[in-house]
């Protein structure tokens, strides 16, 4: 059986929870919204869904927090999302904020669980509920900017995707990096074709803002991809995907993304096999990352005491 429970049921949220129980991941899903009604009616588009498909999921949709609980894993998109001309990082007082109330509640009820933050910046708010929960928590990471990056690569390249191999690091959003070290296609190190690094780079990095100012918001891509990390946990799939692990870095738990093996249990961590170059990348994003967390935690602070 595998219970999870997803906290918030937004456009991202509900694209997440239906693409995850499509997929054969979850047993059992508690959906939970603030906003009256909402759980509650998509639960509703859920069960006619599944009736069509003839799946059998038990699935609640609810207003109260205290439902949530027994769950394997717990996802979490709740939060403001990035809006047109946004940075993630505007988002972080505002959403940490959400984090530190969700930290106090959910674990008392959800021993064990694995948390799995979606919310932006996605990687400090998985920060932000790790040190205030003290529970164990991923943030779905470079995973939607490895699969960007490939998806790109194979248009490029008139190839299919399932022949483009290789992986994005760093910070979700603008400080990505793509591991060069690790893209190949046709097995073959990409080198050996006619491809502009900078032009994958700028693709990864700015399409979710171009798609955010024609779409309104970045929701089937990465709905999808973050499914199939829960698809892996829920599983033991054991797949190498590029999600941000808990790193202790100046006495301060931050997330990071590298390729991981993800099943069961996370990790381990594949950073070690990178060549010298990429892995400087991810020192630097972490040396970056920690200062600007730093300097958002005191924002927070202040944001709390006014």
């Amino acid at each position: 059986m595998s219970k999870v429970g997803f906290i918030g049921a937004g456009k991202i949220g509900q694209t997440i929870a239906y693409s995850a129980m499509v997929s054969g991941a979850v047993d059992e899903a508690i959906i939970y919204d603030i906003i009256p009604e909402l759980p509650e009616k998509y639960e509703h588009e859920l069960r006619h869904a599944f009736a069509t498909k003839g799946i059998k999921i038990e699935v609640l949709g609810t207003n109260s927090l205290d439902d949530v609980a027994g769950m394997d894993m717990v996802v979490i998109s709740a939060g403001k999302p990035r809006k047109p001309g946004m940075s993630r990082r505007d988002l972080f007082v505002d959403n940490a904020k959400i984090m530190m109330d969700l930290a106090q509640k959910l674990p008392q009820k959800n021993p064990g669980a694995i948390y799995l933050m979606v919310a932006n910046p996605v990687d400090m708010m998985a920060s932000v509920f790790m040190k205030f929960s003290k529970q164990f928590t991923i943030s779905a990471g470079d995973q939607v900017e490895t699969m960007r990056m490939r998806s790109f690569i194979a248009k490029k390249l008139k190839v299919p995707v399932t022949r483009v191999d290789g992986f994005v690091g760093g910070e979700h959003g603008e400080d990505a990096v793509v591991l060069w070290s690790t893209v190949k296609v046709n097995r073959e190190p990409v080198e050996k074709y006619n491809l502009n690094k900078d032009e994958v780079s700028d693709y990864v990095k700015k399409i979710p803002g171009e798609i955010i100012r024609v779409i309104g918001g970045t929701t089937w891509g990465p709905g999808t991809i973050i499914a199939d990390i829960i698809k892996s946990v829920s599983l033991g799939e054991n797949r190498v995907m590029s999600i941000a692990t808990p790193k202790e870095y100046e006495g301060e738990i931050i997330h990071v993304s590298a390729p991981t093996v993800v099943g069961a249990s996370i990790g381990p961590s594949l950073e070690s096999l990178l060549d010298e170059k990429d892995r400087w990348h991810l020192n630097a994003a972490m040396k970056d990352f920690y200062e600007v967390y730093k300097e958002n935690l005191k924002q927070l602070e202040q944001a709390l005491k006014a």
